[in-house]
C-alpha cells in the first residue's frame, strides 16, 4: 500500500513522521512525501525532524518528490497544503489518483470536497472530508514543531460506503484518527469557531487575548456565530445555541498572544491568505441564501481598508 502525503508543512510532516515511524520496518506499506523547493532538498538530504514535546522523532519516507510520473499512483492522499493551493495541486497530480484512491483533504473550511470535485475527475465517493486539531509550525525546511493541540484527525463521508479500513491503516500507523458518517457537522462546528475568529483579529488587528477582554467584541463574535449558524442550516447541518457557546469558551483556552494565521498572512503581506475560505465564502453564500451576514460584511471591510 502506497501513502502519499502532499504538502509537508506544520500538519503534513506531523502526520508523515508519525506514519514513517511506524511503518518503518513494514516493507508493505510506503510513505510517500510530496513536497518541492527547500522542503524537499532538506528532507532528501537530512530527512525529517518532529519534535513533540519531550520527544522528537527523525525519519526519511521511501521516497521524496514533486513529479507525479516518479510518484506513481497512490493507495491514500492525504492533502495539507493550503486551501487556496487546492486546485492547482489536485491538478497537477491528477495522474497519481486512481478510481480506486482515497483522497482525504484536512484543509481549512467545509468545501474543500467541492472544490476536488469541481476541478478534477477523481470518483466523488473517494474523496473524503476531514480536519485535524493541532498546533504545528515549521522552525526551517525539514525541521516540525507540533506546540499544541491532541494531534487529532477526524474524517468521513456521508454516503454508504464504508471507509474503516483506511481509518486501520493510518492507525496503525500512529495517528490518532477517528471516522465518522458525520463529517459535515464536524467540520462545520470547526469552521464555526475558527472563521469568526480569524475575520475578527484580522479586521480588528486584535490577540485572541485582547478580544476575550472587550464583551462588546464578544458580543459581535457571539453574532458571527450566530451567522455561521444560520448558514450551516442551510447546508443541513445543525449548529446549536449550545455549540456557539463552546465556541466562544474555547478562546480562553488559547495564550492571550495568539494570533490567527489569517491574521498573521496579512500581518507578513503573503502574497496569498485563506480570506477566500474564512470570510468570502460566508458572505457570498449568505447573499445567495439570502442571509443577513451584517458582521462578516462589516469585518470585511475592515480588512480591505486596513490591508
Amino acid at each position: 500500500m502506497r501513502i502519499g502525503i502532499l504538502g509537508l508543512g506544520g500538519i503534513g510532516g506531523f502526520i508523515g513522521a508519525k506514519l514513517v515511524e511506524n511503518y518503518k520496518d513494514n516493507s508493505e506499506i510506503e510513505i510517500v512525501f510530496i513536497c518541492r523547493g527547500a522542503t524537499k532538498t532538506a528532507i532528501l538530504d537530512n530527512g525529517l525532524s518532529l519534535n513533540s514535546g519531550r520527544e522528537t522523532i527523525s525519519i526519511k519516507p521511501n521516497l521524496v518528490s514533486e513529479n507525479a510520473t516518479e510518484i506513481g499512483i497512490l493507495d491514500i492522499l492525504i492533502i495539507t497544503t493550503k486551501a487556496y493551493s487546492l486546485t492547482n495541486v489536485i491538478e497537477q497530480y491528477q495522474d497519481c489518483i486512481s478510481n480506486k484512491t482515497v483522497v482525504i483533504p484536512l484543509l481549512n473550511g467545509v468545501n474543500a470536497k467541492d472544490i476536488i470535485i469541481e476541478n478534477s475527475a477523481i470518483q466523488p465517493s473517494n474523496i473524503l472530508e476531514g480536519c485535524i486539531y493541532i498546533a504545528s509550525n515549521i522552525s526551517k525546511p525539514g525541521i516540525v514543531n507540533h506546540v499544541g493541540g491532541p494531534g487529532k484527525i477526524v474524517f468521513g463521508n456521508s454516503d454508504e460506503t464504508d471507509f474503516n479500513w483506511t481509518k486501520e491503516v493510518l492507525e496503525k500507523g500512529g495517528l490518532n484518527i477517528q471516522y465518522t458518517k458525520k463529517i459535515k457537522e464536524v467540520l462545520w462546528k470547526k469552521f464555526l469557531f475558527v472563521s469568526p475568529i480569524a475575520t475578527m483579529t484580522t479586521a480588528l488587528n486584535l490577540t485572541f487575548g485582547e478580544l476575550l477582554e472587550s464583551e462588546k467584541l464578544i458580543a459581535t463574535l457571539e453574532n458571527m456565530m450566530i451567522e455561521i449558524q444560520q448558514l450551516a442550516n442551510k447546508f443541513e447541518v445543525t449548529i446549536t445555541k449550545q455549540d456557539i457557546q463552546e465556541s466562544l469558551a474555547m478562546l480562553s483556552n488559547f495564550p492571550s498572544n495568539a494570533k490567527s494565521s489569517l491574521q498573521l498572512d496579512f500581518e507578513n503581506k503573503s502574497d496569498k491568505n485563506e480570506k477566500s475560505i474564512f470570510v468570502d465564502y460566508v458572505i457570498e453564500n449568505a447573499t445567495k441564501f439570502s442571509i443577513d451576514a451584517d458582521n462578516y460584511k462589516t469585518m470585511n471591510k475592515k480588512i480591505s481598508v486596513n490591508n
